[in-house]
């Protein structure tokens, strides 16, 4: 089944926001389409600057912030390794406190030579 054919298929948008000025991340049709491919972009850190994600559904004419969903789901998949401090903002931000305590942080700084 074409994605593009197909307009009963939950896709999610990730609202970005870089120096004042916000925009929708820029994702091929397929991976806008998968809630999977979502988690693991913001995992990865593929994209930047994560304000909101949204889920909508254009043939059931509904769309809802699902931002909350997705940084609890980041934060129980997120196991002992460090990850990265914007990642670990955006689970705290939206997810709560409750969900980033005990996430380890990675280091950033580097050590002089």
């Amino acid at each position: 089944m074409s994605l593009r054919h197909n307009p009963d298929i939950i896709h999610y948008a990730i609202l970005c926001a870089h120096k004042g000025a916000a925009y929708f991340a820029e994702r091929r049709l397929e991976d806008a389409a998968s809630r999977e491919t979502t988690i693991a972009d913001i995992m990865a850190g593929e994209v930047a600057g994560v304000e909101r994600v949204f889920a909508f559904n254009p043939a059931e004419h509904t769309a809802d912030d699902v931002t909350e969903d997705i940084a609890v789901e980041i934060a129980n998949r997120c196991g002992t390794e460090p990850i990265a401090p914007a990642l670990h903002a955006f689970i705290e931000t939206h997810a709560g406190l409750g969900f980033a305590r005990g996430l380890a942080l990675a280091d950033k700084s580097f050590a002089a030579a």
